[in-house]
């Protein structure tokens, strides 16, 4: 089974699915009629695919679909009380829950990233120019970190800022500021190959 495991992080619980099955396997014992209806009104396979994987890392995160709403924004909400992101790409699915907010990003290594990171980077990070990996790695932590913040229209080159890497450790910090508000969340990732999966959660003190 594709599943790669279940990582028990101190305050979140990650799951992880490899996407290398077909579509028609994949849709075996998740599909419902209201899925159904969802699928058939997206075009892309692959994003047909992420979506049905997710559904399978529902099952094995025991979360039925109508334990799940959506905000005015399309994030998922467990009625349960406690949070949730979910995120998938071409070669995998994640889907993290903790008692915290929290926010999970999938992306794969893509050279076109070398040309739009001035939207994306401030000052302080201008050491990763030209570097694939760590360009890869700061967008997905600050994807990560927006999600977790739930709230539109963050620049992420002017209010997001990663510091604090340790790449042994595999883990980081971020900062954001937002109006009256300054946040700090704690980022940990994962690297597969050419693939990174990075969950941030704001700071337990």
């Amino acid at each position: 089974m594709p599943l790669i495991s279940k990582y028990d992080y101190e305050h979140f619980k990650l799951y992880l699915w490899d996407i290398n099955e077909t579509e028609k396997k994949l849709k075996a014992g998740v599909t419902t009629n209201s899925l159904k209806a969802r699928l058939s009104k997206i075009k892309s396979e692959e994003f047909r695919k992420g979506i049905l994987s997710v559904r399978h890392l529902m099952r094995e995160a025991k979360i039925k679909e109508n334990d799940i709403y959506y905000s005015d924004y399309g994030a998922p909400i467990l009625k349960s009380g406690e949070n949730i992101s979910i995120s998938h790409s071409k070669n995998f699915s994640g889907l993290v829950i903790s008692n915290y907010k929290i926010g999970i990003d999938i992306e794969s290594y893509r050279k076109k990233i070398l040309n739009i990171s001035s939207k994306f980077l401030n000052e302080k990070e201008k050491f990763a120019i030209g570097r694939i990996d760590m360009l890869t790695l700061i967008w997905t932590a600050k994807e990560s970190i927006y999600k977790a913040f739930g709230t539109p229209g963050i620049s992420f080159s002017k209010q997001i800022y990663i510091y604090g890497l340790n790449e042994k450790k595999k883990k980081a910090f971020g900062k954001l500021e937002y109006v009256n508000q300054s946040k700090v969340y704690e980022i940990s990732y994962i690297k597969l190959g050419l693939n990174f999966i990075t969950v941030a959660h704001e700071k337990i003190d």
